[in-house]
């Protein structure tokens, strides 16, 4: 050990040095530290230091990184081991890590504090410690305990969360199991834009900082299991259920708009099934009606989509033509159905937005009605409902009191809350100002929306570089300056350009034709600036 520990912290040089090490030096030196690490027994790194103690007890997991990570599988393989040795289960994974033991709080200070630059290089190792903690807290019944180490790793290792990895699928099942929405908003917030690719013609290093989090988890970096196109429907289906938990409806749309806009061949998947049966759902408790599916989903699958889910589409049916009761007996009539798909609780939400959309539609055919007019259409008319819809602009009108002996009564069609509306929205802060409550959060929204245009235009310019400078896109630019070049040479001579990309006169090929020599194609060029 006295021998090994000053290879470990060897590098990086701590303190860090005034001129920072190039990404080639970084490269050679942190690659020279794996293979000490690579050469060193399990039994080496787990058999303490001299003069006793721990080796994770001298290594810092945000410098040394690497050695802490190395030491931390090999104490919980020397664990799994001990425990083979006691139990008829030999191997079993349940017993690696136990999420009461020191051990797991060891693992979770890793995955706050560690070095991501240094952990592209170990992502094999790095997403096996992952993957054990999630097996171990599952097998322990206990999968809350590592939902915040999964979300701490993952945006630690990409802060933009951009391009998705099987831990991200591991993440979000977590939190469904967990019943955990809220935790898994730092995750889903952020939208992916990429699956892990190889980029053979860009010659970048893992250890560059200037690049996307696609530019490092790529499929031999060993930072994501290999993905499947069920990956990324369980991703976001699982999504979707989350922000269905949290009843952020237009966000649990749009994942399911990814799931039924998968390409299809000439059969769905039934996570696809699944997706369109609370896609039919959520329609109807955010919007008071079914939702057309996204035109990027074709006719034949839509036709075997709600050929596979006829009961939602009748409840649909019914929640447009029909009333209250035979909604309800619609219902009830596929109890048993509802609660084998686990959507009783999203059925008992469309229940309740029912009379809701009723009352909301009298704005097209009524200016004012009197709550007893109200409440002979079977519809809720207590002052207390009517005044929680307006307050929260669900519904457009005001209430008012002609006198005291006669009923108050609905003016549809107000943009302006009405005195007791206004009450009952500030009622929990007495104090507030609600003028300037209104423009602070108008305010704070806008703000999070620019932040989000700047992290996304930063994204695009990247996939541009990155597209540019694919084979595909070589090759094309190529062709198309060739044919540029000839239908100028063509011009010249007085001969007309005709048929291939030059039909037409030539408008396409100019459109399409990009003026750059493509010998010199450089990654740091915005070269996809003229679209």
């Amino acid at each position: 050990m006295d021998q090994l520990l000053p290879h470990l912290l060897a590098f990086p040089p701590h303190p860090p040095p005034a001129q920072p090490l190039s990404d080639n030096q970084y490269d050679a030196d942190i690659k020279t530290l794996l293979q000490h690490l690579n050469k060193t027994s399990a039994s080496h790194l787990v058999g303490g230091v001299q003069g006793g103690g721990d080796l994770l007890d001298i290594l810092d997991p945000a410098i040394n990184s690497l050695p802490y990570l190395y030491t931390l599988r090999a104490h919980s393989q020397a664990q799994q081991d001990r425990h083979g040795k006691a139990s008829s289960n030999i191997g079993t994974k349940q017993f690696a890590i136990d999420p009461s033991g020191p051990l797991w709080k060891k693992a979770v200070y890793f995955f706050e504090r560690f070095d991501a630059r240094q952990i592209r290089y170990a992502g094999l190792e790095w997403r096996r410690l992952l993957e054990l903690m999630e097996t171990s807290a599952r097998a322990h019944g206990k999968p809350l305990v590592a939902v915040r180490p999964f979300r701490n790793a993952i945006l630690r290792l990409d802060p933009e969360s951009s391009t998705l990895t099987s831990n991200h699928v591991l993440f979000v099942r977590l939190c469904l199991e967990a019943q955990t929405f809220r935790t898994a908003l730092p995750i889903l917030d952020r939208n992916i834009l990429e699956f892990p690719m190889s980029h053979r013609n860009i010659r970048t290093q893992p250890c560059t900082l200037d690049q996307p989090s696609s530019g490092y988890i790529t499929p031999t970096s060993g930072l994501s299991a290999r993905l499947s196109y069920t990956d990324h429907l369980e991703y976001h289906l699982c999504g979707a259920m989350l922000y269905i938990g949290l009843k952020r409806w237009e966000r649990a749309l749009e994942f399911l708009e990814y799931v039924l806009s998968t390409p299809t061949s000439n059969a769905v998947s039934s996570l696809m099934v699944e997706a369109y049966k609370k896609w039919v759902l959520v329609g109807l408790i955010h919007r008071g009606k079914q939702i057309k599916l996204p035109s990027t989903v074709t006719n034949t699958t839509a036709k075997t989509l709600s050929a596979l889910s006829k009961p939602y589409d009748g409840v649909a049916e019914v929640f447009r033509t029909g009333n209250l009761q035979r909604l309800t007996d619609e219902v009830n009539a596929g109890a048993d159905f509802w609660r084998k798909d686990k959507n009783t609780g999203l059925l008992t939400l469309v229940l309740s937005a029912h009379p809701r959309y009723s009352l909301v539609s009298l704005e097209n055919t009524f200016s004012t009605l009197s709550l007893p007019h109200i409440a002979s259409r079977r519809l809720p008319s207590h002052e207390p409902y009517l005044l929680s819809l307006i307050a929260s602009s669900q519904l457009s009108a005001t209430l008012s009191y002609p006198s005291a002996s006669s009923a108050p009564i609905l003016h549809f069609g107000s943009a302006s809350r009405s005195p007791a509306a206004a009450a009952a929205a500030d009622a929990d802060d007495d104090d507030a100002d609600p003028t300037t409550t209104h423009e602070a959060a108008r305010l704070a929204a806008i703000d999070e929306q620019i932040e989000k245009v700047v992290v996304l235009t930063r994204q695009i310019r990247a996939f541009e570089r990155r597209t540019a400078l694919g084979p595909t896109y070589v090759t094309y630019a190529a062709k198309a300056k060739k044919m540029r070049e000839r239908e100028d040479g063509d011009r010249r001579e007085g001969v007309a350009v005709g048929g291939g990309l030059g039909s037409g006169g030539g408008g396409a090929t100019d459109a399409m034709a990009m003026d750059m020599d493509v010998g010199a194609l450089d990654v740091d060029e915005d070269v996809m600036a003229d679209f």
